[in-house]
């Protein structure tokens, strides 16, 4: 395991001077070979040079050095080629011994815990014998220690390094010196040399090795996809991740140059497939569709794919061996006349972008495809998909969020089977239009994250860094981009323990290396660039926040700030009202719209319908008795208020709009846990007039979901513990309440997994109990949380989308912010009986947790590691409001103190 410190630390074979020993023993060669015939077939790369003093010499006058010399080994090795250096004479002598010797290096897995490197060098004359016998003499006047023992009749020397902390094994085959830190190798490197029905790496791998080729000065990796996906798999934790399986459905090996630049390590070469060269054609031209489909790359992103073909045709060259089509499926499609239209709205420019699980089996991955023609190639998907439904549009599953019609298309692999293998782990395809293109997703809520990040700008068509770094081989058939801000985490998190630990431990370095793109280029040319953040990032340091904006009311403030989308720009105002219950409307330059009083206080959240179904936003909202709707200067609606059943207070409004039509619910329940239904007219529905559930107030909100393939669900969980799934009429679907415990004090959420059936609603009762039910009814899960006492109190915390979720423990003085696998963020020590959590998602490295001191009206935000980021609390004595920009890559926070208004910018 501790190799990995040592990259390159089997160069210190040139270092020890053992070979004297052993040469000076044998004193003859009986016969030559390369070096490449002993490497076994396992190894996931085989680096060739005859000069490698120069190469090193070379590597540490790099800027990048700077960074990779943080390896304690590499200081280790470092080192120990100046001792050797100067015990013989610092006049180049080791450079001249070795130069035009062929040297080899070879990685190789040694399970779950382990790798080693594997060096055979092969000598060609007896030239090198007395500078040998020199150092022999010099290194036995440093105290070396050596030790003998046999394998199949080779001896192998073993010397101390280290204080005896280290072993190193070498032996001599001939004219090949071998060596390693794991003797294991060497004997295998034997074992391969004297056996004749093993195949060796070279005639394993018999296409990159040419003998009409010349070594190039730089040196040259040979490098096998498939020995390295073995590698990355014994790395992880699991059987199996999609990283793993396309690098085997890939079949590609490379012959590699190495290279570097100010900040980057750089490969140039060929590349193999299935051993042949892999020729993609011609660069392909970059259009506006290509340039448009870039922006809809969000900055959620950790993998993104990008393939330029001219039409759908040329996919049948990247044929994906691995994947067997489904005889009905390819049938279907091929029967299928809308099928045929929509491959001919495609332009074959499409992008795979993986947002999270990428060393998982099921990953969260979008697709999205060129098209000259957008709404075209919606209606045939449309049309195909109502066909696969047996033309039953009852059962086409149809969704809206942030105004986009989002559609299941529930066909197994639907892409794979149309872009001739490629784009696996789609079980359920999600498609919508997005800004003139079209988008599938393998996940509901993978196509709702695109969705928020296009609305937020936090894409990659809003950063500068990253359209720039997209220019790098922008016209290559194919291209690869990994975000090592998102992956390094994900890697820590998915490998072995004893692994994870490695990488934890030098983070700092593993952190300075900001992006790997691979690109795929004409004639079976690769380029593989590697960039290296070279500047010292700062340390994590608080925030003194200072108000960018503030305005003040004559009386102090009881609600808000409601965050509200002005239809005009997109921009924002705020909404909020002071104790006489007066409403004030703000654009988000501080600018007031309107002031009206109503009579009564706000007790809901605030929302925004389209009433007059001309794209003008109102306002809707609850009091104790009432359900207020007003326009953008302060009128009622016709038809409002609605004044709710005499006797009986509101306790929660929602409202519904089921299928993006504009025929709005206002969803209610009363402070008896009581249901009742409005139409946009403020009718009350005889279902719901009212739905008498008996069971007590609501934990919160009455809601509205539709799950793929089981349909719509109204829902109702109450504080007693006792959840109700209703249909649209308000029958029940399960027959009864679902008890999930003896009492409930917070919110509940939507987990969605990649494969459909795994819809469930999650929450935690006041014992500390997670619990987990599906839309059938069926309780999938319990597990109890650490409860160290009765007083302990248990939360989950939805984001402002409700798209994400953290659960918080709260235990007299500390608290705990769990990840929704319950595993712990961070822990926080605050004094405070009265506490109020918000939680902002914007991405998985853009959160913001804030905890609210009701006693001391204070503030606290923490970033998703736990760390504060305002080193002064935030006045806040109402509610908070946190909106990220990815154009400007900062939040905008919104607080309410006293009478007041303010604005903070918190700069990434």
């Amino acid at each position: 395991m501790s190799q990995l410190k040592n990259l390159l630390v089997i160069l210190l074979i040139l270092v020890l001077g053992v070979a004297a020993f052993l040469m000076l023993k044998t004193g003859y060669f009986d016969d030559q070979w390369e070096g490449t015939e002993m490497i076994p077939p396992n190894a996931v790369f085989v680096f060739e040079t005859d000069d490698p003093v120069g190469f090193w010499n070379s590597l540490v006058q790099q800027p990048v050095w700077e960074k990779l010399h943080q390896f304690a080994g590499l200081q280790q090795l470092e080192s120990q080629l100046v001792f050797l250096d100067n015990i013989t004479g610092n006049q180049g002598n080791l450079h001249q011994f070795l130069k035009g010797q062929r040297f080899r290096l070879s990685l190789h897995p040694l399970g779950k815990q382990s790798f080693g490197f594997l060096a055979a060098t092969a000598f060609t004359n007896r030239e090198f014998l007395p500078f040998i016998k020199n150092l022999e003499q010099k290194f036995k006047n440093q105290g070396g220690e050596v030790k003998r023992r046999s394998y199949s009749g080779i001896s192998l020397f073993e010397i101390s390094l280290e204080n005896g902390e280290k072993r190193f094994t070498y032996a001599i085959v001939d004219n090949v010196l071998l060596g390693s830190y794991h003797s294991f190798l060497v004997e295998d490197a034997i074992r391969y040399a004297q056996s004749e029905g093993l195949k060796n790496f070279k005639e394993t791998f018999p296409h990159l090795f040419s003998k009409d080729s010349e070594l190039p000065p730089q040196g040259l990796v040979h490098f096998s996809g498939k020995n390295f996906a073995n590698f990355i798999q014994e790395l992880t934790l699991g059987s199996s991740n999609k990283l793993v399986e396309d690098l085997r459905a890939g079949d590609f090996s490379a012959n590699l140059i190495p290279g570097f630049s100010d900040a980057a390590i750089e490969f140039r070469g060929d590349v193999f497939v299935a051993g042949t060269l892999q020729e993609l054609g011609s660069e392909a031209a970059i259009s506006e569709v290509s340039q448009e489909m870039n922006s809809l790359i969000s900055n959620r992103s950790m993998l993104v794919s990008s393939y330029w073909m001219s039409d759908l045709t040329d996919f049948e060259r990247i044929t994906n061996p691995s994947f067997s089509a489904k005889p009905v499926v390819q049938a279907e499609l091929e029967n299928s006349l809308e099928i045929q239209n929509f491959r001919r709205t495609i332009t074959g420019q499409t992008v795979l972008v993986i947002e999270e699980g990428l060393l998982e089996e099921s990953p969260r991955q979008l697709l999205i495809l060129g098209t000259n023609d957008p709404f075209g190639s919606l209606e045939h998907l449309n049309s195909f998909s109502l066909a696969v439904n047996q033309n039953d549009s009852t059962t086409v599953f149809r969704d809206y969020y942030r105004g986009t019609e989002v559609v299941l298309l529930d066909l197994e692999e639907f892409p794979a089977h149309l872009f001739s293998g490629n784009f696996t782990g789609f079980s359920k395809t999600y498609f919508a239009a997005v800004n003139g293109q079209l988008v599938f997703a393998n996940s509901l809520r993978t196509l709702r994250n695109l969705l928020d990040d296009v609305y937020q700008d936090n894409t990659w068509g809003k950063s500068i860094w990253q359209q720039e770094h997209l220019k790098q081989h922008a016209r290559a058939p194919i291209r690869f981009f990994l975000n090592n801000d998102r992956f390094f985490p994900a890697l820590t998190g998915n490998s072995d323990p004893s692994w994870a630990a490695l990488f934890q431990k030098y983070a700092e370095v593993f952190g300075s290396f900001d992006w790997l793109s691979v690109s795929f280029l004409e004639s079976g040319k690769l380029a593989i660039d590697l960039a290296i953040n070279l500047e010292e990032k700062a340390a994590s340091r608080s925030l003194i926040l200072t108000e960018s904006r503030s305005s003040a009311f004559d009386k102090p403030l009881i609600y808000g700030p409601a965050g509200l989308q002005n239809y005009n720009d997109r921009s924002t105002d705020f909404l909020v009202q002071d104790e006489d219950y007066f409403v004030h409307l703000l654009t988000n330059e501080g600018e007031l719209v309107f002031t009206q009083r109503i009579p009564g206080e706000i007790i809901s959240d605030v929302f925004q319908i389209d009433f007059y179904e001309n794209g003008k936003l109102q306002l809707v909202f609850a009091t104790q008795n009432l359900v207020y709707a007003l326009d953008r200067y302060g009128n009622l609606l016709p038809g409002f208020p609605i004044h709710f059943e005499a006797g009986v207070n509101i306790a929660h409004l929602n409202v519904l709009d089921y299928d993006n039509s504009r025929d709005y619910r206002f969803f209610v329940a009363d402070q008896q846990g009581n249901l009742y239904l409005y139409s946009r007219t403020g009718e009350l529905l005889d279902d719901w007039a009212p739905k008498q559930t008996n069971r007590g107030v609501l934990a919160s909100p009455p809601a509205h979901h539709r799950v793929p393939g089981l349909g719509d669900f109204m829902v109702a969980l109450h504080a007693n513990g006792s959840l109700g799934l209703y249909s649209r009429r308000g029958e029940s679907k399960t027959g009864g309440p679902i008890v999930l415990g003896e009492g409930i004090s917070t919110a509940y959420g939507i987990e969605e997994g990649i494969v459909e059936g795994q819809a469930r609603l999650v929450t935690i009762n006041d014992a500390g109990e997670v619990v987990k039910v599906n839309f059938k009814g069926e309780l999938t899960y319990r597990n109890q949380l650490l409860r160290p006492d009765r007083d302990t109190r248990f939360s989950l915390v939805n984001d402002q989308n409700d798209s994400d979720f953290v659960w918080v423990i709260k235990e007299y003085n500390q608290l705990k912010v769990l990840s929704p696998d319950e595993r712990l963020l961070f822990g926080l020590d605050i004094l405070s009986e009265e506490l109020d959590y918000r939680y902002f998602s914007f991405g998985p490295e853009n959160k913001i947790f804030a905890v609210l001191d009701r006693v001391q009206d204070f503030a606290y935000l923490y970033n998703r590691d736990g760390t504060l980021i305002n080193q002064k609390p935030v006045n806040v004595s109402g509610d908070l409001w946190v909106e990220f920009s990815g154009s400007t890559n900062e939040y905008s926070l919104v607080t309410v103190y006293m009478n007041r208004l303010n604005e903070y910018k918190i700069p990434l």
